[in-house]
């Protein structure tokens, strides 16, 4: 399984736990997990403005990756925000990159993203990238997370309950 997951973007506290079991160099990865530190960001519309524009950040280096199934764009502003102020704009940039990667790749990629501001658990969160990765159900899409939906349920099941 740790084959399949790739980590690149900010250095993130909570990614560290997936860095250790990361993919190889060598190896096509399934999954990419773009870390994002928006905690030097002046305001809640430059944090959320950045967030938006990772689509630059990840474009150039998913396209290199011919086997991405799953993309995690995982951010945290440091607390220098309220809780969820950067939802609305995650939620956002995972719809605009699954449409692009579904138009300009010709196949589905889910695209989800997770506010980590807080959470300091890197051996749950790993286990459930590698869970959602690995796992054998319907695509979610694209959806944006907090990661208090994620901490008793799977990034899958969290995904599937935004469209219910």
């Amino acid at each position: 399984m740790s084959t399949e997951v790739i980590v690149r973007g900010d250095d993130l506290p909570v990614l560290g736990p997936l860095t250790v079991v990361q993919a190889s160099g060598s190896d096509l990865p399934h999954a990419l997990v773009w870390g994002l530190d928006l905690g030097n960001e002046r305001s809640r519309h430059a944090a959320q403005k950045r967030l938006r524009r990772v689509g630059q950040e990840v474009g150039d280096y998913s396209a290199a990756q011919p086997g991405l199934r799953h993309l995690f764009v995982v951010y945290s502003h440091g607390g220098s925000l309220p809780e969820g102020s950067c939802l609305g704009a995650a939620a956002q940039a995972a719809t605009r990159l699954h449409a692009e990667f579904e138009r300009s790749r010709g196949r589905e990629i889910d695209v989800i993203t997770v506010d980590v501001t807080g959470w300091e658990n890197g051996e749950l969160f790993r286990d459930r990238i590698l869970e959602a990765v690995d796992g054998r159900h319907n695509s979610p899409g694209d959806a944006a997370l907090g990661w208090h939906d994620i901490l008793d349920s799977s990034i899958h099941a969290a995904a599937m309950n935004q469209f219910y």
